[in-house]
């Protein structure tokens, strides 16, 4: 009896042991996971991006779980004085999409110390990565998205009239303006050809004689210089002689597009840009073939570059708004987010091999190797500080020569004098 009772004590011991070693247990809770991180994504819309972006900001969230973005799209009207307004204040956002990084360099944050791969910003295109660094090296961001000017041409009323298109990709603006008029009169559509009413479209056209508005130091101008005078006389001289008719740049004021006449059928060239492809491609569908052209070239390649770029402000996770941005500006998720928005993309290496488009991917290709082919002089001018109303005057004196209101030299010498007192 004695030696069960024994038994019986050690065993409760036991048990009592045990229980304090698991209640021990309990109570040693491990320790909450930290936070995550957040990073605030400020964002403009140019429509097809969005699910683009938005797809790409899901996946990150999900393999960086240290880091929460949180992403928000404001109107572009609205974008440039949010960001300058919260940033004086202290409150700007870590990361955002804008497109004159210049505004915001004293509030941005130089990315070099905190990247992972110390060659990201030499991945970029030299031109475009210049509007991201400061004066004394310092990186800023990078240049996320670009878009391209560029003709389009009615394939299947060349194919009617019985003209052929040209084999070469080295076409002058005047061969083309010939070939168009041909094919207007052997058709009998009403337009030959046209670009829209833009200085930016004005100056993509000049870029090919060797032309533009700016030096190359972007100190001076060259509106009067013997190569954007010929490209200028030329262009007025296509609407003289009734290739480019009156309509587009004669008939309003300000911005004035051609799409429409041209998905209707009734333009054979038109001189515009990568934007449209996407537009074309849902509202032509089968009605007509179409195609991008490059740029013409004479003393060089055509065309203008635009784009956005995202840039870093200076906040309290400097490294974790530089690892969403390397994440972005990644050869994967560039292709990703060009493919998607039907954008073109800004490394060299996608430009060297292209992208894999949904649609129209040949089209797309053409604006790829197009900017390849840009002329530095383009990304000077389109660039400049004062290229918008530059380009506006410049527009719109070349618009009172082509109405017969004022001579080109006098067209010339007004957007001179007025270009001067801009740059001031």
């Amino acid at each position: 009896m004695k030696r069960a009772i024994g038994i019986l004590t050690v065993l409760l011991l036991v048990c009592s042991v045990a229980t304090v070693f698991a209640a021990g247990k309990q109570e040693a809770k491990p320790a909450p996971a930290a936070a995550p991180t957040t990073v605030r994504f400020v964002w403009f819309t140019d429509g097809p991006d969005k699910p683009a972006i938005e797809g790409l900001v899901a996946k990150f969230n999900q393999g960086n779980p240290d880091i929460k973005v949180e992403f928000s799209i404001v109107p572009f009207a609205e974008l440039n004085q949010l960001l300058t307004t919260q940033a004086a204040a202290g409150q700007a956002p870590d990361m955002a999409r804008v497109t004159e990084p210049y505004r915001f360099f004293q509030y941005l944050l130089d990315i070099r110390p905190h990247l992972k791969n110390a060659n990201f910003p030499k991945e970029f295109m030299d031109e475009p990565m210049k509007l991201v660094t400061g004066a004394n090296g310092e990186i800023y961001g990078i240049p996320h998205d670009l878009t391209m000017n560029g003709p389009f041409v009615n394939v299947s009323l060349f194919k009617k009239a019985g003209v052929a298109l040209p084999a070469s990709d080295k076409v002058t603006w005047e061969e083309w303006m010939k070939l168009a008029k041909e094919v207007k009169e052997k058709t009998g559509v009403p337009f030959a050809a046209t670009a829209d009413r833009s200085g930016h479209r004005l100056d993509g056209f000049l870029q090919s004689y060797g032309g533009g508005f700016f030096t190359e130091d972007g100190k001076g101008l060259r509106i009067s210089s013997p190569e954007t005078r010929k490209g200028l006389e030329d262009f007025v001289r296509y609407h003289k002689e009734g290739i480019m008719p009156l309509d587009i740049w004669a008939g309003g004021t300000g911005y004035v597009g051609a799409n429409q006449q041209f998905v209707n059928g009734l333009l054979v060239f038109y001189i515009s840009g990568n934007w449209q492809v996407a537009q074309f491609h849902e509202t032509i569908k089968d009605k007509f073939e179409w195609k991008a052209v490059p740029n013409a070239f004479i003393k060089q390649w055509g065309g203008m570059p635009g784009g956005k770029f995202l840039v870093a402000f200076k906040g309290k996770a400097p490294a974790q708004v530089v690892r969403l941005m390397e994440y972005l500006g990644s050869a994967d998720s560039m292709t990703e987010y060009a493919s998607k928005a039907m954008f073109l993309p800004t490394r060299k290496d996608l430009l060297q091999k292209g992208v894999q488009y949904p649609v129209r991917n040949e089209d797309m290709n053409t604006f790829i190797k197009g900017l390849a082919n840009l002329p530095k002089s383009a990304f000077v001018d389109n660039y400049h500080l004062r290229f918008g109303p530059v380009a506006n005057e410049v527009r719109d004196r070349i618009t009172q020569a082509i109405t017969g209101e004022i001579s080109v030299d006098k067209a010339i010498e007004l957007a001179e004098t007025k270009a001067r007192e801009l740059m001031k």
